[in-house]
């Protein structure tokens, strides 16, 4: 099962079907949510029986930034406080 860091989003998909529907796992660079992807497919998949991975679903990665949600919401928060 896939679960969005960001929004709780939940799909009951397997890692590789998961990750060909646009999710990512990886860990965000900014605020290092999330978990590195050779840690997932390397030890979670093999000792976890529930099969929970949590990274950032298609509308929560922004593949452009390189970062997850809560950090795009940061980065708008800041540009909005800059006064010219």
């Amino acid at each position: 099962m896939a679960v969005c860091l960001v929004c709780g989003k939940f799909e009951d998909k397997g890692l590789q079907e998961a990750m060909s529907g646009g999710w990512v796992f990886i860990r965000c660079p900014e605020c290092q949510r999330g978990t590195p992807f050779d840690i997932i497919s390397m030890y979670l998949v093999k000792a976890t029986p529930e099969k929970y991975f949590e990274g950032f679903c298609s509308k929560h990665w922004f593949k452009d930034s390189g970062v997850c949600g809560y950090c795009k919401m940061k980065r708008r928060e800041t540009v909005g406080d800059i006064v010219p």
